[in-house]
């Protein structure tokens, strides 16, 4: 297992223009899944040496942190990171072994492609090119009827999504929050601190703080707060759950420090939201 090798210079900053001209050479009518795969930091699948591929091969970082050896250049991913490796280039992946890995790995044949010398990187923002990724590997997994034209259908999306990306202008000074913005509507129901949600993204706590609350008005943690009082809200539909079911499902220990930030939040008690659902 290859370790995380010391801090050198980035190719963070792709010329936007040359990749949506690359990318614009790609045929997509008939994408062809040729590998699909879900592992973590303790899979015998990954390939620490420098290698190539014939086809191109797509990896969503669902969790971790890697440096990557891409051609003549080298970058940093985090969780929520896509990376994109065009048929050919030599490449490598370095786990910082301090955190959790888990990916999804696509080999994508698209026919015969230009050579191009970079690897691609983007953050899925909107959240849509995690679905349309596990919407492959549950299709791949699963072998159902018409498999094979659905994910030839995810696989053109995917590859759509990515030229939209490169096709806009670049978004970095409100990328630590959308960032930090996922990983909360991600984890939202579990404990985790400021200093956590700061190295998910790689930057201080001070600073992600002072950034998150000039965005977004509030603090990361009452960002938290709100979004598992929406989630209760929900919840509290199903007569089946108790108040107390539905504050341990949105990730709160104690019913009454929940009832006391749903009141704030919401205005209203748990109880009294329930009867007032009933009446509607």
């Amino acid at each position: 297992m290859a370790a995380l090798t010391p801090a050198r210079s980035t190719a963070e900053h792709m010329d936007r223009t040359a990749v949506c001209q690359y990318l614009a050479t790609t045929n997509l009518e008939s994408p062809t899944l040729q590998f699909c795969e879900r592992f973590d930091e303790k899979s015998q699948t990954w390939n620490f040496s420098k290698h190539s591929h014939p086809f191109f091969e797509l990896i969503f970082f669902l969790e971790g942190k890697a440096n990557i050896d891409a051609g003549e250049e080298s970058m940093d991913v985090l969780g929520f990171d896509v990376l994109i490796y065009p048929p050919g280039l030599l490449h490598a992946e370095h786990l910082d072994l301090r955190h959790r890995q888990e990916i999804i790995c696509l080999w994508v044949d698209t026919g015969p492609t230009p050579p191009y010398g970079h690897a691609l990187k983007l953050m899925d923002e909107r959240g849509t090119l995690r679905t349309l990724f596990e919407m492959v590997y549950a299709e791949f997994t699963a072998n159902r009827p018409g498999a094979p034209e659905l994910i030839a259908t995810y696989l053109k999306a995917i590859f759509l999504q990515v030229r939209q990306h490169f096709s806009e202008p670049a978004r970095e000074a409100s990328s630590l929050v959308e960032r930090s913005l996922g990983y909360i509507h991600e984890h939202y129901a579990r404990d985790f601190d400021i200093d956590e949600l700061a190295g998910q993204v790689a930057v201080s706590p001070s600073y992600l703080f002072r950034l998150f609350k000039k965005k977004m008005a509030v603090t990361p943690m009452h960002y938290r707060n709100m979004v598992r009082i929406d989630k209760a809200k929900l919840l509290l539909a199903d007569q089946q759950l108790t108040v107390d079911d539905v504050a341990e499902r949105v990730g709160f220990e104690d019913p009454k420090y929940f009832a006391r930030v749903f009141r704030d939040l919401a205005g209203t008690t748990p109880s009294a939201y329930r009867r007032a659902r009933l009446l509607e």
